[in-house]
């Protein structure tokens, strides 16, 4: 009999965080389900962990990259395979509340929605604070709602705290690449929302993202990771082609990404520059995108932040 819910668990380098993610998947208040580990060719222990519970419990799959291929193909490696009705991703050093699968589970069946959502948990293990990550779906559930609000910035795209049907992502062929390093979230989600019905959010803590304090908020983004920020905001452009409902959502969206990154100087040491000329982004990197695409107060901030502060 097919489960309710598979969970994809990619595993790499966690052994110290795996053990706390699987129990507080064994610790659901609902216990129909799968958890399907990928393990993205992990150089550490973690695997042995990972080992130990699957060798104690059926519910477990195992499927091994034979090299490192990063997260976004991870995720795929795991949702191809899975065989529960819905399903939900879960990063190997983050955890989940005892009932978060099955409040989202409920409202899946309550609503038909093909996404359920609840809130994050910023978790900070050093002091034990925990701050919670609001989202919010202002102007209606269907796709093009949902592209608005994720451009706006009042609905985020982490696809972790997220439940999905299965077959809205085993039924396209949604892009993948490998070792994809920022925004492969949101590189998976703005794809999927393109095949959305429904996507309903729970006002209800659903996971516990972990927060590191030596993260990428302190150290300076490399080339490959600029070169995923840009192919991220050529999607959201390619998307709003199709869409001119949300053409000036976007066009907003990647200038003010770009030029936040330009005032931060990526075009010195990370090859901004190339990767805006090749994903076609030049417009929307320029000095003029922020007058043209930006309200005119945040443009002038923009401006500053770029070609006076940075001087």
């Amino acid at each position: 009999m097919r489960k309710k819910i598979s969970v994809v668990v990619p595993v790499y380098n966690v052994e110290k965080y795996v053990g706390k993610c699987l129990e507080s998947i064994l610790h659901q208040t609902i216990q129909d389900f799968e958890v399907i580990v990928v393990d993205d060719c992990s150089p550490d222990g973690s695997m042995t962990v990972v080992k130990s519970y699957a060798d104690k419990d059926p519910r477990f799959r195992i499927v091994t990259h034979e090299v490192n291929r990063g997260l976004m193909q991870a995720r795929k490696s795991g949702y191809s395979v899975a065989e529960g009705e819905y399903l939900m991703f879960l990063d190997s050093d983050d955890f989940l509340p005892s009932d978060a699968m099955e409040a989202m589970y409920a409202e899946a069946l309550r609503t038909s929605a093909d996404v359920v959502s609840g809130e994050l948990i910023l978790f900070y293990p050093e002091t034990g604070k925990e701050v919670r990550r609001t989202s919010c779906l202002k102007y209606g559930s269907d796709s093009i709602a949902v592209y608005k609000s994720l451009l706006l910035s009042e609905y985020h795209h982490n696809l972790c705290g997220k439940l999905f049907k299965t077959n809205i992502l085993q039924s396209f062929e949604h892009k993948t690449l490998e070792h994809f390093t920022n925004g492969e979230d949101g590189y998976l989600f703005y794809q999927v929302v393109e095949h959305v019905k429904e996507v309903v959010h729970l006002e209800k803590p659903v996971y516990y993202y972990l927060q590191n304090m030596q993260s990428s908020s302190k150290v300076r983004l490399g080339g490959n990771a600029i070169r995923s920020i840009c192919l991220l905001n050529q999607l959201r452009i390619e998307i709003a082609e199709r869409h001119p409902e949300i053409k000036p959502y976007a066009r907003r969206q990647v200038t003010q990404v770009l030029n936040s990154l330009y005032g931060k100087g990526y075009d010195k040491d990370a090859d901004l520059d190339k990767f805006v000329k090749e994903f076609g982004l030049s417009c929307y990197g320029s000095w003029l995108s922020s007058f043209k695409y930006l309200p005119l107060p945040q443009a002038f901030k923009v401006m500053v932040k770029r070609f006076i502060l940075k001087r």
